[in-house]
């Protein structure tokens, strides 16, 4: 642990566009081609462009939050610093929960996919095996942020290995074999186009986590030149990349075959394979393997990032104060971590990874608006620290809007379940800041600070408490 109290800053450039590339890329691209293609056809490809691009955009907010605000905390810093402590620390909430919810799905998913190797793996087994998965990335997580980013470096270079073979191997299959690449692309939308939105959303979750990546921000070198810049070329190797995945898989299989596989990948290169005259078995084994590192490595990510995000909310008072606390060896938020590896392991035996997905996607879209909105009005008060881009506050407006839309796209039942869970954490804030700051001086902040809709919620929950703050937010509605 540094003096003070301090994160240690122990990422460089190449370690934390690392981080951004570990944090898209994982186990999703191995089995959402096979979705998106029963969804469109070979269409997906345009799919894939644009939730690519709808991921670019969201992720510029978070460039921008990142050069003008490069905190530990990620979304939670930046819209604290734009709106203030009661909207930040909803940001923080929504981040957390959808963050949280997410990590039960790599143990399972690790388990899931090592039984093309072991396809008899017992229940005792898999446990072990979920056990040891958590307790390798929570040992590595709480040695320090250097070595779990020199692991997240190796599984991160290890996992691009069998993407990268399937894109060489697809570009190489469309050149040498184009009439059967063309075979396969006809008819392009054999359903039409009525499944574009949701094969856009299915999509998008592959592009997810790179909001994770900005949380040890505190632990980044030069930050305001390595967050931006690692983000940046992060994010265009994850889109390019998954694109040309896709093109392989669609070039490789009929739409109906890759749409029925459960590894779309794997079938995908063993067709190409058998078509180069080699053996088969080789393409299923090696994409299964990457699925496998590909899941560890972004469990890595998210297990770092979410007890960073933890460990913020509690240094400003808003979480228990033990998420707070640094090893006192290795100075890393070990209580965050170790409640998270006890939670994933628990939620993993317990709860639907379906609905799973969909409440983190709905809790991550609302994250992603604020995150917008923040950065926009963070440009709004620094105009000199704004990103060079050109209509780059109407970009910033449609990264709110494309946050706010991903998080409609959840069932019903589940925003209203989402809506529950925000109103427990805001209440649970209310009650809470009296033990951890005084609520009149937040409110007082607030006031000061002209956030009106903060202070308003903060007396909405606190109705029937008459203060000289909150008279002072009735005589400003009224």
């Amino acid at each position: 642990m540094t003096s003070g109290g301090r994160l240690r800053r122990d990422l460089n450039l190449f370690d934390f566009t690392l981080l951004v590339i570990g944090a898209v890329v994982g186990a999703d691209v191995y089995i959402v081609a096979g979705i998106a293609a029963g969804l469109l056809g070979p269409a997906q490809l345009t799919a894939w462009v644009i939730a690519g691009v709808l991921a670019a955009l969201i992720g510029l907010a978070f460039v921008q939050c990142a050069a003008i605000q490069p905190r530990v905390g990620g979304s939670y810093a930046y819209v604290r610093a734009a709106f203030g402590p009661f909207i930040g620390f909803l940001a923080g909430w929504l981040l957390y929960v959808g963050e949280w919810i997410a990590l039960p799905i790599f143990p399972v998913a690790f388990t899931n996919y090592l039984t093309y190797f072991i396809p008899a793996l017992p229940t005792a087994a898999t446990l072990i095996v979920e056990l040891l998965l958590i307790g390798v990335v929570t040992i590595s997580n709480i040695l320090g942020t250097r070595a779990g980013a020199r692991l997240n470096d190796a599984l991160t270079i290890a996992k691009l290995v069998p993407l990268a073979v399937l894109v060489v191997v697809g570009i190489g299959f469309a050149a040498l074999r184009p009439g059967l690449a063309v075979e396969n692309l006809t008819p392009f939308a054999p359903s039409g186009w009525s499944g574009f939105g949701a094969s856009v959303l299915v999509i998008f979750w592959a592009y997810a986590g790179f909001e994770l990546a900005v949380l040890p921000a505190g632990e980044v070198r030069n930050p305001r030149h390595t967050l931006p810049h690692g983000l940046i070329v992060g994010m265009a190797v994850a889109t390019v990349l998954y694109v040309l995945t896709a093109f392989a898989v669609v070039v490789a299989l009929p739409w109906t075959v890759a749409a029925s596989s459960s590894r779309s990948l794997a079938d995908a290169l063993n067709a190409m394979l058998a078509a180069f005259g080699f053996a088969q078995s080789y393409g299923g084994a090696l994409m299964s393997l990457g699925a496998l590192v590909s899941i560890a490595g972004v469990f890595e990510v998210f297990m770092l990032g979410v007890a960073r995000l933890s460990y913020a909310l509690a240094r400003d008072g808003l979480f228990p104060q033990p998420f707070g606390r640094l090893h006192a060896r290795f100075g890393t938020p070990y209580v965050g971590i170790l409640f998270q590896a006890l939670a994933a392991f628990v939620f993993a035996n317990v709860l639907d990874l379906t609905h799973l997905i969909d409440s983190a996607m709905f809790f991550l879209g609302l994250c992603y608006a604020l995150t917008g909105l923040a950065a926009l009005r963070l440009v709004q008060r620094t105009p000199h620290a704004a990103l060079h881009l050109p209509g780059l506050r109407g970009l910033l407006v449609v990264s709110a809007i494309s946050g706010l839309l991903l998080a409609l796209q959840a069932p019903p039942e589940l925003i209203a379940v989402g809506l529950g869970v925000i109103a427990v954490g805001l209440a649970l804030f209310v009650l809470r800041r009296g033990t951890w700051t005084a609520a009149a001086a937040l409110e007082t902040s607030l006031l000061q600070e002209e956030h009106l809709f903060g202070a308003w919620l903060l007396r909405f929950f606190r109705r029937g408490k008459v203060s000289a703050g909150e008279q002072r937010v009735s005589n400003t509605y009224d």
